[in-house]
């Protein structure tokens, strides 16, 4: 993980299980994407977006975004436990890493295409 030293995501991993959904999307070559304005987006990553959004409402406010939503949904989905704090510090976390190399990939990918 890019802002992580090794030790720091390592003992990131050891507190996610990575047998939830989002970890298995995340790896899976064959994942859904979703098109957008700016190109594919894995579906898995926008709904890590979509998440940290509604994890930092939630927490901020004490509003659920919409009538279904629970916190539980969120720590399923991604392999988390704890209060909701630690949940948003988490999805926070994965969020900075995950996001920051997406757009690292589609701009190498750009680059590599203007250049040719």
């Amino acid at each position: 993980m890019s802002n992580m030293t090794d030790r720091q995501a390592i003992a990131f991993m050891e507190k996610v299980d990575a047998n939830a959904p989002f970890w298995v999307e995340l790896h899976n070559e064959d994942r859904r994407v979703i098109k957008t304005d700016g190109g594919d987006i894995p579906l898995c990553i926008y709904n890590l977006m979509v998440t940290k959004r509604d994890v930092n409402l939630y927490v901020a406010i004490d509003m659920k975004p919409y009538r279904g939503w629970k916190i539980g949904d969120v720590k399923k989905y991604f392999g988390l436990s704890g209060g909701k704090k630690t949940i948003q510090e988490m999805i926070n976390i994965i969020h900075d890493e995950f996001i920051g190399r997406f757009k690292e990939q589609n701009e190498t990918t750009e680059n590599q295409s203007v250049a040719k």
